[in-house]
């Protein structure tokens, strides 16, 4: 029966176990900063074991991870949170933006009205009050719903 301890091409086994972490890790985008740590310690391990600079007990293994890891995760938690942050929606803007349409219903403010536009039927918002047959201009577009104003160039 083969022991733990003298496992063959141990580094083999690191180097794998590193980037199925790591890659778990992209998988989850970056949201647990321990697999990338662990899985870039992993690797780092695997290296220095190629390299000879130590040998491949499983307790040097486990301390050279385990310092490793402990390193890593102060030298990039700053970092790594950075990438993590909220980042502020922006506004997207429509190719609608900027179109003239014709009013079938009449619309304001506290009148609920609708517009048959591009294959849609939109809810139209409007803070003034105007009659059906008027020609308006998109000024926002929403999911459902559009914002117009009155069209004064004509």
């Amino acid at each position: 029966m083969a022991s733990l301890e003298n496992i063959e091409n141990i580094e083999s086994y690191l180097l794998a176990l590193g980037l199925v972490l790591m890659i778990g890790e992209l998988l989850l985008g970056f949201s647990v900063i321990l697999l990338f740590t662990l899985g870039l310690s992993l690797l780092i391990t695997s290296g220095l074991v190629y390299l000879d600079v130590f040998e491949p007990s499983l307790l040097n293994l486990f301390i050279a991870v385990s310092v490793l890891d402990t390193v890593l995760m102060v030298l990039l938690w700053k970092p790594m949170k950075y990438l993590q942050r909220d980042k502020t929606p922006r506004a997207v803007k429509s190719d609608l933006v900027g179109n003239v349409i014709e009013l079938t219903q009449d619309t304001g403010p506290t009148q609920a009205s609708t517009v048959h536009y591009s294959g849609v039927t939109w809810k139209v918002k409007c803070n003034e009050s105007l009659p059906a047959g008027t020609k308006v201009v998109i000024e926002d577009v929403e999911v459902g719903s559009i914002t117009v104003k009155s069209n004064i160039t004509g």
